[in-house]
């Protein structure tokens, strides 16, 4: 009833990114990436494939809401 539509969990509207990038001002080489349509699967992959990485420090995402579907990567 209230739940969007189920389309609109996989397809990207017209005139936005799928991945944006915003670059941090407090910590030097970091970011936080804004991936849209997608969910803790793909920020999981992204996440442990970053740790493996040794010149990486920190690496995690967050989903900021359920029905948004949208993850951030730092």
């Amino acid at each position: 009833m209230n739940a969007p539509d189920r389309y609109e969990r996989f397809v990207v509207p017209e005139g936005t990114k799928k991945v944006s990038y915003e670059r941090d001002t407090k910590i030097i080489n970091a970011a936080t990436f804004t991936i849209e349509r997608e969910d803790h699967t793909i920020g999981n992959i992204l996440r442990m494939q970053l740790h493996r990485d040794e010149n990486v420090l920190f690496a995690g995402y967050k989903l900021p809401h359920p029905l948004q579907y949208k993850i951030l990567v730092r």
